[in-house]
């Protein structure tokens, strides 16, 4: 394994130093490192913009190099940095749906946007496919914030891409890779089963991923010259629910069937819908005579059909990379470079439809030929028979089988230009411009139209025309498309031209533009004599002016034409500064004191106040091998997304709303009772009394007091920025009585105050209801004469804070047997490892609200798991024989529990609410092989097994009235669905 470490020294300002060469490194790995140390000239460091020679972080900076990404898979990047505990785990390939497509990195639990990316130090979206995996040298990751630096997003802190610009020859590289898993879990089988689904037996071996890459390059011009360039192709098959027995059968935490039970069971959840259908009507929750006899009798859920759900848990994906690189050294020591870096992903996939079309109150013509004498007087009273429309009745409508087909496509381009130059001895300038854009395309037929309600209810409004059923809207005009629907007899069947009709397909089109002109003035003043008089290096300096431009579009089509329309722009100017400061040098107890600052001031168009951001500094060694080292940073995030993103509209949408009657019912199967309304008392915090009373005659909500609103969500243009804290404490040994071997502990204490979070609209009934917060109860907006509910408004808002704090760990020690006295030649060891212990989480989601303090739990409000402590270890051989060797990881992840156990008021169960099962995720442990060997000098080849033991993951299942925020009975991000992983590659020199 190659060891991702935390740097002591100088690898970031490209020093070679023995304890980053900490892979199993063959000729062609060699060969690439031979190449990029002789490129002198292009030093890229992360973190600070003065170059120093030997200059140390005084921030903890995490790098992994080329060989534990081919260990990982090049064709898969996200993969492999979501093993870093320092990472947060990402779904990848894993699931389907129209929104997929975009691989973003997040570091700290914190979210992608608060993670800024950068591509050899410049600024970037935060995708990694856009990354060529074969070209990546090394991935420097420096968390906590950067915003000094960097400017806005540096608040997780920073991921650095630094790429092979220069090739001097042709370099392929290339993968085979699939999954391998032994289906033999009886649990689930039995499961599977009892719920007359098919199940998978014996072995799976599927899911390929295919990578190839192709780069080139010539030095020209006595080697002042180089042009270089690449191409890159990789695919993955597709892997269904059903082939894998611990997805085959998506897990309900509940018996639907006794659901007060509590979760003492696991049951087969699917597409589950009654082919009866569902009427509420007369005060009656009624279905069809299943005779088709067209006439009612009590709804009962024992009508209710479930089916085995189609999905997969890795879709079909295609990706193109191209680009190319131009590096020339000019005259007086200048020298230009440019880069322009192309990618297109296309994801196709299909799965299934849950549910079923719906109206919440609609009339019908009580001479509508489809209804039964019975139906009709039900429905219609006295005016059966007649032309009359009868009082609004609710209806579902059901049609198994349904299955959505999507297509995405994210086509990213990348261009940029960068001048450097001696100015004068020692003090260097560089000018640099940038362009990016990315262009996302999206399509998924059978999707719900905004307006299917009054669709449905318009197709309940049929009259015989010459014996042929007729719309009425279609009879007047109105509605020329309108197709008849015949809901009333168990014998007929959605037909596909009504489903057609009540469907569309939706499509959205959306652009991000980013335009980054940069100046950087920077050196070192020991030739000038601005220096400490304890010091020999001078004071080192930066100065940096930035521009950026953004540009958000977006276009909504079809069934997704409510994705409103939008063209937002924005754009800052900035002027930042860093100084670095050795103090004193080489002195008693003072081999090592210096500091560093840096002062960003930002001037957005859209706010009518400056935004500023800085960093403090310092690092002492006392003695050669140990040094201490302390930062705090000011960071800032300014929301472009967040705030040029348009508003989404979704009318029909169900919401609680207990101030409003919910419906009565006489349907009491498996014990199901009707919610109660709220007395005014309850409900005063968010309405006044002449709405609580106009209400009381409202018939819209349904008997669990959902009740049909617009939900709106998006962005929001009134957003501040948020704020952070951070702080580190850490120290760095390297002591020389243990040759090779390096090790640091960091601690770190990050606070974000206005953070950005999208309204927990599911929440917010409760909150403002039950507990009185008054920040929630704005997102319930109401008519103001009736009272009725008419937005939730679940847009971003600046909601409170999110705080984390923890400890970094790393070692590493590169053994070479020798110095213990062992004359043989056995080869050589690396030992590494890099944990990370967690000791603080939560997040308030309104000023006074109780924090959500999910660090140890999982599920529900909590989501994803959140591990106290996570770790990767490994360890290495050389071979002495051969040119290569072999190694093993271990990847651990600590225990957590169910957070509805937690004594935390908002993320507690109610005293009903028994949770016997899925208590508990206890430590998982996985292992990893990995080989590489040379065939003939510059031709490698390697062979990797990742959850080398085949190790099922933890099953947590899916409450049908909570979100669990479980995918595939489990949590994929950390725990392996797809089995084992086996991986070939060959990496070619010439």
């Amino acid at each position: 394994m190659a060891a991702a470490q935390t740097i002591p020294a100088s690898t970031e300002t490209g020093e070679d130093q023995a304890n980053t060469v900490t892979g199993v490194a063959a000729s062609a790995d060699k060969i690439d490192a031979k190449q990029e140390k002789a490129d002198a000239g292009d030093v890229i460091v992360t973190g600070t913009r003065i170059v120093r020679p030997n200059m140390t972080s005084n921030a903890p900076i995490t790098t992994i190099d080329s060989t534990f990404l081919k260990e990982r898979g090049l064709a898969r990047i996200e993969d492999a940095l979501a093993q870093l505990p320092q990472v947060t785990p990402m779904l990848g390939l894993q699931g389907q749906g129209w929104e997929s497509g975009a691989a973003p990195v997040g570091l700290r639990s914190l979210g992608g946007g608060r993670t800024l990316t950068l591509l050899n130090g410049q600024r970037m979206d935060n995708d990694v496919n856009i990354i060529p995996g074969a070209l990546i040298e090394r991935i420097d990751i420096m968390t906590g914030g950067a915003s000094a630096v960097y400017g806005s997003d540096a608040i997780a802190g920073v991921v650095n891409f630094i790429l092979k610009r220069k090739f001097n020859g042709i370099a392929f590289d290339g993968e085979v890779s699939g999954y391998n898993h032994n289906n033999n879990n009886s649990l689930l089988a039995g499961l599977a089963k009892d719920a007359g689904y098919t199940y998978p037996r014996g072995t799976y071996l599927g899911g390929g991923n295919y990578f190839a890459s192709l780069a080139a390059g010539k030095n020209l011009l006595d080697d002042k010259v180089n042009i270089s360039a690449f191409a890159t192709y990789k695919k993955a098959d597709p892997i269904q629910f059903r082939n894998i027995d611990t997805t085959n059968c998506p897990l309900l935490m509940f018996d639907p069937n006794n659901y007060d039970a509590g979760n003492v069971k696991w049951t087969c959840a699917g597409t589950v819908y009654n082919p009866y259908n569902y009427f509420y009507a007369g005060g009656q929750n009624l279905t069809n005579a299943r005779d088709g006899s067209r006439s009612f009798r009590p709804y009962t859920t024992a009508d209710e059909v479930r089916i085995q759900s189609i999905d997969s848990i890795q879709r079909r994906s295609e990706t193109v990379n191209a680009g190319g690189f131009l590096t020339a050294d000019l005259p007086a020591g200048m020298r230009l470079s440019g880069s322009f870096l192309y990618s297109k992903i296309v994801e196709r996939g299909f799965n299934s439809i849950d549910g079923g079309m719906y109206t919440p109150g609609s009339p019908v013509n009580c001479d509508n030929p489809f209804l039964g004498a019975q139906q009709a007087q039900v429905i219609c009273g006295a005016k059966a028979g007649t032309t009359a429309l009868s009082d609004p009745i609710a209806l579902s409508l059901f049609r198994p089988g349904m299955i959505m087909n999507f297509r995405n496509s994210t086509a990213d381009w990348r261009g940029a230009l960068n001048l450097s130059g001696m100015i004068i001895d020692k003090i260097r300038f560089e000018l640099s411009y940038q362009q990016t854009r990315s262009i996302y395309n999206g399509m998924a037929d059978h999707q719900w139209v905004p307006d299917q309600a009054e669709r449905l209810g318009r197709g309940l409004q049929v009259r015989n025309v010459g014996g042929v059923p007729t719309c009425l809207s279609k009879i007047d005009g109105s509605d020329p498309a309108c197709q008849p629907i015949d809901a009333f007899s168990a014998n007929t069947s959605i037909s596909d031209a009504v489903y057609n009709w009540l469907t569309d397909t939706g499509s959205r089109r959306q652009q991000n533009d980013l335009q980054v002109i940069n100046g950087v003035v920077s050196g070192t003043l020991e030739d000038y004599g601005i220096k400490s008089p304890l010091a020999s290096n001078g004071i080192g300096f930066a100065i940096t002016g930035e521009y950026r431009k953004y540009r958000n579009q977006s276009t909504g089509y079809g069934a997704w034409y409510n994705f409103t329309t939008f063209d937002g722009r924005t754009s800052v100017k900035e002027l930042g500064g860093e100084i670095d400061i050795p103090l004193i040098e080489d002195r008693p107890f003072f081999k090592e004191l210096s500091v560093n600052g840096g002062y960003r001031i930002s001037d957005y168009d859209v706010y009518d106040y400056l935004v500023h951001s800085w960093k403090a500094e310092a690092s002492w060694a006392p003695i050669d091998g140990l040094r201490f080292r302390g930062s705090y940073n000011r960071a800032v995030r300014v929301g472009v997304k967040e705030r040029l993103e348009g508003e989404n509209r979704y009318p029909n949408s169900l919401m609680l709303d207990l101030c409003a009657p919910p419906r009565a019912t006489t349907d009491t199967t498996n014990g199901a009772q009707p919610r109660q309304r709220y007395t005014f008392e309850q409900c005063s915090i968010g309405m006044t009394r002449a709405q609580y009373d106009a209400l009381t005659s409202y018939t819209g909500c349904n008997s669990q007091g959902l009740c049909p609103a617009t939900l709106v969500n998006g962005g929001n243009s009134a957003l501040q920025p948020e704020r952070s804290r951070s702080k580190t404490l850490g120290v760095v040994f390297q002591p020389r009585f243990v040759p090779g071997f390096s090790a640091t502990v960091d601690w770190y204490d990050i606070d974000i105050q206005g953070a950005f979070e999208w309204t927990r609209i599911g929440m917010a009934f409760t909150q403002c209801y039950d507990n009185k917060v008054d920040f929630f109860c704005q997102f319930y907006q109401r008519d103001p004469q009736n009272g009725r509910l008419l937005v939730a408004d679940a847009r971003y808002n600046n909601s409170g804070y999110t705080k984390t704090r923890g400890i970094d760990f790393s070692t590493t020690y590169n053994l070479d047997p020798k110095r213990l006295g062992i004359a043989e030649d056995i080869g050589t060891f690396n030992l590494n490892f890099n944990g990370t212990l967690t000791t603080k989480f939560e997040k308030q989601f309104a000023p006074g609200n109780t924090p959500w303090a999910c660090l140890g739990y999982f599920g529900f409000t909590c989501r994803d798991p959140m591990p106290r402590w996570r770790h990767v270890a490994g360890v290495n051989w050389q071979l002495p024989w051969i040119k290569g060797g072999f190694g093993f990881t271990w990847r651990h992840i600590g225990g957590t529990t169910n957070s509805k156990l937690s004594s935390n008021p908002v993320l507690a169960a109610r005293p009903d609410e028994i949770y016997k099962v899925a208590l508990r995720i206890p430590a998982y442990n996985y292992f990893d092989f990995n080989s590489n060997v040379t065939l003939v000098k510059g031709i490698d080849v390697r062979f990797n097994v990742q959850n080398l033991f085949d190790k099922d993951p933890p099953l947590i299942g899916t409450d049908t009235n909570y979100s669990s925020d479980s995918y595939f009975n489990t949590y994929p991000t950390y725990y392996a669905v797809r089995g084992r992983t086996l991986r070939v590659g060959i990496s070619a020199r010439f």
